[in-house]
């Protein structure tokens, strides 16, 4: 008796600690999301003014560079390459900028440079969100309850014509 007993205490102290290691790993998984779509929304606010003006100020290039530091570390290399892409060509649109309608001996080049780093910032809203999907997938399902399987495996069994076929009398 008192062996079964601590069997069964045994069982449950196993069964709490698997529910709190899954509770653990599901709020893991959120809060990781939470900050890797904090940082991705960073990153699209950051760069948002810059294409609308055409133009690209210091304190836009900042906030720019910070929200790419910040997101450094969520994302894998794929992202953090393209970001810093990203970031090369705000700042040879900012020289771009700068030197248009200056004596520059490069200023009849610029026209043309502008227009060529607005196209590459112009395919940043089809592309960053096409990299980050995979780092913003949450791939944990919700744990159903055993009535749930059950119903499940009991539709599974009647798909493989288990079940008697109707005799309409």
């Amino acid at each position: 008796m008192a062996t079964g007993l601590t069997l069964l205490l045994t069982a449950i102290a196993a069964t709490i600690a698997f529910m709190q290691w899954f509770v653990a790993r599901q709020k893991f998984v959120l809060d990781l999301f939470d900050r890797r779509f904090k940082a991705y929304n960073d990153v699209l606010y950051a760069v948002r003014p810059i294409i609308s003006a055409g133009a690209v100020a210091n304190n836009q290039l900042f906030e720019l560079q910070l929200a790419i530091q910040n997101a450094k570390f969520l994302f894998g290399s794929d992202v953090n390459d393209y970001l810093e892409e990203i970031r090369r060509t705000t700042i040879r649109l900012q020289y771009w900028n700068a030197i248009y309608n200056t004596q520059n001996p490069q200023a009849p080049e610029a026209p043309q440079g502008m227009a060529t780093c607005l196209m590459e910032l112009n395919d940043f809203f089809t592309k960053y969100p096409k990299l980050c999907q995979a780092y913003m997938m949450m791939p944990e399902k919700r744990v159903r309850t055993p009535i749930e399987w059950f119903n499940d495996r009991n539709e599974l069994r009647k798909s493989y014509g288990a079940e008697p076929p109707k005799i309409d009398t």
